[in-house]
């Protein structure tokens, strides 16, 4: 049986209440593949997410037995994008979650179709911690815990302890874990690890920029800095809560006489031409500057681009030319024949590739000669840009045109 959910529950205080002209809806469906009932006293949380953690609408309701898939509509201001993600929650049962779901800023209603959800494990709100050099996670969720380490997950039960929550693992694992406040022992086969310290996972400040004259803002997570005038000028401020208006998002600081306007939209860079993906306004004491924003990283990274084109000669049927950047330095996909895996480098104008290795399958001579050109081209890919349709260009060579032309399914 499948119910619909109205859009109008718990709204952040940062997203104000619009005219329905200025929003329109991001509507979907949850549900999961595996044939597991829900109990009757599930509840489900939806929520869409935009820049800076700011939630843009957030539905809950209970199932009261019902079953999915579950309709829903969020309401969301035109001009926005972002992100849904939704988790259906009951204690003792197993829940299930669904993350950071995209969905592109614009003007026209969004339907994301079937959004398929997992099962909730405790990993799923671990904490990374760094033991003397050896990194584990370790969640708990409702009466689980556990332990990943060495890629292996172990499930761990709670034991009575003095002080703090110590846990152990199953019969022959030889495991302990020990947390005490924001640090923690670790013990393998009776090896006692160094003391495990939280990982620093803290987002790096959001930064905007402009040329002429040349200015920047960074957003950290306590404090907002402006540097203008080629760095002759810096004023800082406490970050303000951001507001949600006319389709951007805004960072008032009338006690430093600036304002910061961020929206969503490809912007490139006037003197480099580096694409980003968000444009941003500074009004700096009455005078209004405009620039780019964001991480051009966010742009490449996250799900694999499917390769269209190679060298102007297109791709072979059904062959898989793929790419992926991930958001440490690292590329990979398939070559038509074979997989290959390297880094890439963002550098003030574009991105540069590495070697690539690969592994060593044979192929029909068609793909091997597809391969080869697709691994030349990589080699030779200096900047990315953006066609008129939201295509990914990988731009090199002697002539300075697209590589390779890739596109996201």
């Amino acid at each position: 049986m499948r119910i619909f959910l109205s859009a109008a529950l718990g709204l952040a205080a940062a997203f104000p209440a619009l005219a329905s002209d200025d929003t329109r809806q991001i509507s979907g469906a949850l549900t999961y593949k595996a044939n597991i009932a829900l109990p009757p006293e599930a509840e489900v949380t939806i929520e869409a997410m935009g820049l800076f953690n700011t939630v843009l609408d957030r539905a809950q309701f209970a199932t009261e037995a019902k079953q999915v898939p579950f309709d829903f509509s969020l309401t969301v201001p035109k001009g926005i994008g972002g992100q849904v993600s939704a988790v259906i929650r009951s204690h003792g049962a197993t829940g299930w979650i669904v993350q950071d779901i995209p969905f592109a800023a614009g003007e026209d209603n969004v339907d994301l179709g079937p959004l398929w959800m997992d099962p909730m494990t405790p990993l799923a709100f671990a904490t990374r911690l760094d033991c003397g050099g050896k990194e584990v996670s370790f969640g708990v969720l409702d009466d689980r815990a556990t332990l990943r380490i060495d890629g292996q997950d172990h499930s761990m039960t709670q034991k009575v302890s003095a002080s703090g929550a110590r846990y152990v693992g199953g019969p022959g694992d030889g495991i302990e874990f020990w947390s005490k406040g924001d640090t923690a022992m670790l013990t393998v086969s009776g090896q006692a690890y160094p003391e495990c310290t939280p990982m620093e996972d803290g987002p790096a400040p959001y930064r905007a920029r402009g040329n002429e004259p040349g200015w920047y803002v960074d957003i950290g997570e306590d404090e907002v800095e402006v540097v203008a005038q080629y760095g002759e000028m810096t004023k800082r401020a406490p970050r303000p809560e951001v507001a949600v208006k006319d389709g951007g998002y805004v960072f008032d600081m009338p006690e430093i006489a600036t304002r910061l306007r961020i929206e969503d939209g490809l912007c490139h860079d006037d003197m480099s031409g580096m694409p980003y993906p968000h444009r941003a306004v500074l009004t700096l004491d009455g005078a209004d500057y405009r620039g780019c924003a964001g991480n051009p990283q966010d742009l490449l990274a996250g799900a694999e681009w499917r390769i269209e084109d190679v060298m102007g000669g297109g791709v072979i049927d059904a062959a898989e030319v793929t790419i992926a950047f991930d958001g440490k330095g690292r590329v990979s996909g398939r070559a038509a024949c074979n997989r290959y895996f390297g880094g890439y480098e963002l550098t003030g104008e574009g991105v540069s590739l590495g070697q690539m290795a690969s592994t060593q399958m044979a192929c029909a001579p068609a793909l091997m000669n597809l391969e080869r050109k697709m691994l030349d081209a990589l080699s030779q890919v200096r900047r990315f840009d953006f066609d008129e349709t939201g295509a990914l260009m990988l731009i090199g060579g002697p002539e300075g045109k697209a590589l390779l032309t890739a596109r996201r399914p």
